[in-house]
């Protein structure tokens, strides 16, 4: 009986038998495996995918074709300003010469048709830009030859395409070439798409251009720029917000969502364009910007210092063709802040910070709430932005900042409607147009108000309100205390609200409204400030916001 009870005993066991491991064994395990897969997360990021990118363009498999970025082609260590560029390689000479020089980069043609706007004019897209003196009729360097000068590779190529006539067919060209030789190397087409700072009107007509692009060479990458020109006072002049605006527009409606695109500003014109320009690109997939200077352009070496600390080694290109500029950049790109004007870090004390504020409503609808480290954009009243932190009241906080309005679609404003609103004390804010809290108004013509808004019934109803003159920059600057038992509000309409130095305004604002508040209002709990606009007559730019503590 025993006996067969033992060889039962041994059928029923497994033929390898384990023990089970320690407890701390598998904790080890389990704790190697969890690193492993946060080290392969870290890696994929920041490589874009498990292959390294300086590797990309040499693998025998990847494909490299002409919408190659150029950080990943040349690997430059994601410093675009190590891309050095041959400008204006018209003639046969100069691009030779380029393609030998070992410290180019990118080459730089300008294309227009042959005798272009002359009676002379032929379909034969040449390697010449316009000039004051007008077109050289004598250029026979066609676009096919530049072409084939270029064609092995080791160089990137950037096209600028001068006139609508020439666009079609030296896309066509383009095309024809990349079939013949397929390019592997990066191909930047560039147009001046819309008028910029004391530039005329664009000789590119943008609709035609963008349909002509993706049908003809939609593997590229895109480079617009605004048409500018030059002054003998350039303090006031910037890149406006209206224009950088439009230019994100046409942007997100025609290039794709993972097409590389370069937006081209001129250094002269950067000084007060900064903001603008770094908002632009944080608002746009995919986007660079790239500096460039002209010969004979007055500028500071501030400016080009400003550029470098405001945007990512890897977010901004310069062609400058300067020694200077190119000796600041080369000694001084990443300590940029030493460099800077003292105006620029005024500013940086400022600066409004997204990581503070939460979008609310149907902010997923394009465009309606343009966020930017350097300015908040509220182009909608159905979306609107919230504190993260709560703030109870007390004279010693308060809610500053300077909002700027624009009238993008030219409509009519409403006094003590079209504005901003800044509510204080919210308790209901879950429908958009139903915020039940303290409203204080700033409106486009300077009107100044606070009021109740959507409060219960048994509450006595208050409203104070002032004005203020306002200047041709419809731009105001404000500050909110949110007393226990009162608010005062102070607004100033400023003169300026573009240049740089416009940030040193330091002033005491004064005093313009104190309400008493309800008996029923008086309280010490903690709730959110929320902005937003009342109408769809204005947008409002908000570059300096900010809750601070005394």
């Amino acid at each position: 009986m025993r006996a067969e009870m033992r060889m039962q005993n041994q059928r029923d066991q497994p033929l390898l038998y384990l023990p089970p491991l320690p407890r701390q064994f598998r904790k080890y395990v389990v704790a190697q495996v969890i690193f492993a897969l946060f080290a392969l997360y870290i890696w994929y990021t920041l490589n874009g995918g498990f292959i390294p990118q300086f590797l990309l363009p040499r693998l025998p498999y990847f494909h490299v074709g002409p919408d190659v970025g150029c950080l990943i082609f040349f690997s430059v260590s994601s410093d675009a300003s190590k891309i050095k560029w041959a400008r204006e390689a018209n003639s046969l000479y100069s691009v030779k010469k380029a393609v030998e020089d070992e410290t180019v980069h990118m080459i730089a043609g300008d294309v227009q048709l042959y005798g272009q706007g002359s009676k002379s004019q032929a379909l034969i897209p040449v390697m010449s830009r316009p000039s004051e003196k007008g077109t050289d009729l004598d250029s026979d360097f066609t676009l096919k030859d530049w072409l084939n000068e270029v064609k092995f590779g080791s160089k990137g190529i950037k096209i600028h395409l001068h006139s609508m006539e020439a666009v079609e067919i030296s896309l066509q060209i383009l095309n024809d070439f990349h079939k013949q030789n397929p390019i592997k190397y990066p191909v930047w087409i560039h147009v001046d798409i819309l008028q910029g700072p004391y530039g005329g009107p664009p000789p590119i007509d943008y609709h035609r251009f963008f349909k002509a692009l993706k049908r003809l060479f939609p593997k590229c990458t895109v480079s617009l720029g605004w048409t500018t020109g030059t002054h003998t006072d350039l303090s006031q002049s910037a890149y406006t917000w209206q224009m950088v605006w439009d230019m994100m527009d046409l942007a997100q409606e025609w290039v794709g969502d993972d097409q590389l695109v370069v937006f081209q500003a001129r250094l002269s014109l950067i000084h007060n364009s900064v903001p603008q320009l770094k908002w632009l690109c944080d608002n746009v997939h995919h986007s660079s910007l790239m500096i460039w200077h002209d010969e004979g352009d007055r500028v500071v070496n501030e400016d080009v210092m400003y550029i470098a600390y405001r945007f990512p080694p890897h977010g901004v290109y310069f062609d400058l063709n300067h020694q200077r500029f190119e000796t600041l950049l080369s000694q001084y790109r990443h300590f940029s802040r030493n460099k800077v004007d003292h105006y620029v870090l005024i500013r940086d004390e400022k600066m409004f910070h997204p990581g503070a504020w939460l979008k609310v409503g149907f902010h997923i609808q394009k465009s309606s709430i343009l966020a930017s480290t350097e300015a908040i954009i509220l182009a909608e009243p159905i979306s609107f932005i919230v504190s993260k932190g709560l703030y109870a009241p007390t004279s010693e906080i308060s809610i500053q900042g300077r909002v700027q309005f624009l009238n993008r679609k030219n409509r009519q404003a409403e006094d003590y409607h079209t504005g901003l609103d800044i509510y204080l004390r919210p308790t209901e804010y879950k429908i958009f147009d139903s915020i039940v809290g303290i409203r204080c108004f700033i409106g486009v013509g300077g009107e100044i108000e606070i009021t109740g808004s959507n409060l219960p019934d048994k509450i006595p109803s208050f409203r104070q309100f002032a004005r203020v003159t306002p200047t041709f920059a419809n731009c105001y600057k404000f500050k909110i205390v949110n007393d226990k038992t009162q608010i005062r509000m102070s607004v100033k309409s400023l003169h300026d609200c573009t240049t740089l130095e416009s940030v040193e305004d330091q002033n005491e604002l004064p005093g313009l409204l104190t309400v008493d508040l309800p008996r029923q209002l008086m309280s010490t709990d903690q709730h959110p400030v929320i902005l937003r606009t009342e109408d769809v007559k204005r947008q409002a730019i908000i570059d300096e916001l900010s809750i601070k503590h005394k």
